[in-house]
């Protein structure tokens, strides 16, 4: 079997999965962990709280009481 290297701290891999994507296990987590800081939470309409950011309309529990508020 090839001897395989990480790509980012030349240690041998020995997983298959590490040796698919060529990055060891360590490594890997760095970089996930990285993308997650790095990544920005998205205001999805009307899930913004109320008034929020989003919200430019009746929500589906403004109509619990039989009427819509203005």
């Amino acid at each position: 079997m090839p001897r395989v290297l990480c790509l980012d701290c030349d240690r041998p891999l020995r997983n298959a999965a590490s040796r698919a994507r060529r990055i060891g296990s360590e490594c890997w987590r760095e970089r996930r962990r990285q993308a997650r800081a790095q990544a920005t939470p998205v205001a999805l309409p009307g899930l913004a709280g109320r008034g929020g950011p989003g919200q430019v309309g009746p929500t589906l529990l403004d109509d619990l009481n039989g009427e819509l508020q203005p």
